[in-house]
This record gives structure tokens, sequence and C-alpha cells, in this order.
């Protein structure tokens, strides 16, 4: 039944990320550095460590586990190469065997699983320009343990569950299939706080053992994107209108760099002081790239180039709440070009006052 209530609970999770992150973006505050909402399932290999177990006033038992599967959803938000997200995974491996000391129990069977609640932060190397982007994290939550075997001659043993404080270490990559869509291949070491059970046979008899698992995970991965903007669609025969005044300054980038320049530096200053010699105004800072490299890592790049300048404008003097600041990447080229270009024209953030 448990496990029924957090497949719900998993699927319940998705399906609000989906209803939501379509249209967060606009809704988030503005302290929040521009990003995307992701959502992906995964699925894998676990391998649980052997565990010495320890009743009071009897032999240690040594369980032995054999590999097993896992299964789980996460979704997050990913600002730049940071990722913060939340995770639900099912793992499940059997009982091959308990001994008691050097006496092995004959008729051993059970299992060990567990439902892990994890909030998960990782950092992507994207910055090093592979097509296959490294990337590490940690993540700490709630692991309920549960813990089923039975042995011939006794019956069931231990049939219990515990929740308990987990931690995990991640290292893997991921691999952008589409702009979209990732493919993602983790190994993860995940463990626990040790448990204290009781036997079904003796209640007030303790048994305590522990829980760390070895893993081997892949996961699909959506990426929620801004869309590519909409053609330009000429009017009518119905007169142009005026003209809107609009002030635009632009900060140009090294190729595959964020890092702000002395020459962009300058622009962003003179910025900010056309800002605080007006009335105040909502400011649009809008980061773009070329068209080299991936879609994906360009979107990255764009967010990355949009939040340096607005920090940028923020230590001379321009509130955060009267930015708005996304990146398009490769898209709205200001030099159109073949996919692949290097065109310095296009590796860019827009400041723009309306």
């Amino acid at each position: 039944m448990k496990i029924r209530i957090f497949g719900v609970m998993g699927v319940c999770a998705g399906v609000a990320a989906l209803a939501f992150s379509g249209q967060a973006r606009a809704q988030l505050p503005s302290w929040i550095p521009p990003g995307h909402f992701y959502l992906g399932g995964e699925a894998g290999w676990t391998g649980l460590e052997d565990q010495t177990a320890r009743i009071t006033g009897a032999p240690l038992l040594h369980e032995d586990y054999g590999a097993g599967y896992a299964l789980g959803v996460r979704g997050g938000y990913q600002m730049g190469p940071w990722r913060i997200e939340e995770e639900y995974m099912y793992r499940n491996n059997g009982l091959n065997s308990l001994s008691a000391g050097s006496l092995k129990l004959p008729g051993v069977s059970g299992s060990r699983s567990s439902n892990a609640l994890m909030t998960n932060v990782l950092y992507d190397f994207d910055t090093l320009g592979w097509p296959v982007i490294p990337h590490i994290g940690v993540g700490i939550g709630a692991v309920d343990v549960i813990d089923q075997n039975k042995v011939a001659g006794i019956g069931q043993f231990v049939n219990a569950s515990e929740w308990e404080f987990g931690y995990q270490a991640i290292a893997g990559a991921s691999y952008s299939v589409t702009p979209n869509l990732s493919l993602e291949v983790d190994y993860r070491y995940m463990a626990t706080t040790d448990e204290t059970y009781h036997l079904s046979a003796a209640p007030r008899v303790a048994y305590h053992t522990g829980y760390g698992t070895q893993n081997i995970i892949t996961s699909l991965v959506y990426h929620f994107l801004p869309p590519p903007a909409p053609p330009v669609v000429a009017p009518a025969a119905a007169p142009a209108p005026p003209p809107v005044t609009r002030k635009v300054f632009l900060v140009f980038f090294d190729w595959d760099r964020a890092t702000i320049t002395p020459e962009g530096m300058n622009i962003v200053r003179q910025a900010a002081d056309a800002y605080k010699s007006g009335s105040p105004v909502q400011l649009q800072v809008t980061g773009y790239t070329d068209r080299s490299g991936s879609a994906a890592y360009n979107q990255r790049l764009s967010e990355r180039r949009a939040n340096n300048v607005a920090d940028a404008l923020v230590r001379f003097g321009v509130p955060r709440d009267q930015m708005t600041v996304s990146g398009r990447g490769e898209n709205d080229n200001r030099v159109p070009t073949a996919n692949g270009v290097r065109e310095p024209q296009n590796r860019r953030v827009e400041i723009v006052f309306p």
C-alpha cells in the first residue's frame, strides 16, 4: 500500500510540474535568476551493500542482498550551470542469505526496499563546450526503509518500516538529444542513518541494521525552454503606427564566455546612469548567443550572460526588481548566420528602456 501511495504522489508531482512550468517563469520573483524548469523520469540498477545486524544478547547477523532495481521521478529549476530539484525514488533488493555468526540460516526469503524523498543540488560543467556535459551533486532527504524477511522454522522474522535521514552523492553526464530533451546517466551513492526494527515474533527485541546503496541511474529529462520568437507578420494595408522610441544598450561578449569585458562594463555603467537620470522604468535585460554549440548549451549560456549583466546593474544602483531578466539562446540573431557560425554581433546582452 505504501508503494502505491508514493507512486500516486510521484504522478501528481509530475502533473503539477507540467501545469506549473508553462507559465511559472513570468510569475517568479525578480530576485530569482533566469532559468527554466525541467521534469524527468529515471530508472536503473541498485546494489544494496551487505549489512551486519545487531540483536541484543544474540550473535551478529550478516545480511547478504542481491542486485535490485530503482524507479523514480524528479523535477526542478535550472539557473545556468546550477540545478535544484526534488526527487522521489523507489528501490528494491532481494535478500539472498542471513547468517548468525558462521551459521547460515536455512530457508531465508524477503527483501529490503525504500521510498526516498530527496532534495538535490547539482552543478553542470557546461563551460567545457563538450557535447556530453559532466555534472556532480549532493542530496539530502527522508527515506522510508522497509524490511520484510522470513526464515524457515521461524516464519516472519522482520516486517517493519522506519523513516530515516538520507543522503546521497551524485556524479554523471548529460547529452542533449534535442534542445528540450536530454539523456542523463548517473552514479549515485545513497545511504541512511541506521534503522531499528523489532522482531515479528518478539516485538520487544530490537533489530539494528543499516542501508547503503550503489546505483547506476538513467534519466530522460524534458526542459521547458522559452519558445522561439513568433514570425513577424506584416500588417495589412493599415497605416503604420508611429515608431516607439526605445533606448538600447548592447553588451558584447567573447566566444563561449559569460564574463563582462571592460568595454562591456562601460556600457553597463552608461545604462545604469541613464536609468538613474530618468523616471523609474522596467528594464528588459536579455541574453543571446551565436549559433555555435548546441541549442540547449546556448540557452544556458545566454541566461548566465543576462544574469551577470543584471548583477552589474545592481552594483551600479539599478534595483533588481526594476529588471525583467531572461535568456533567448541562439534565437533572434542580430546578424543572421548558418548553424555553427561564430558571429561576435550575436554574442550579446540587450538592455532595453521601453
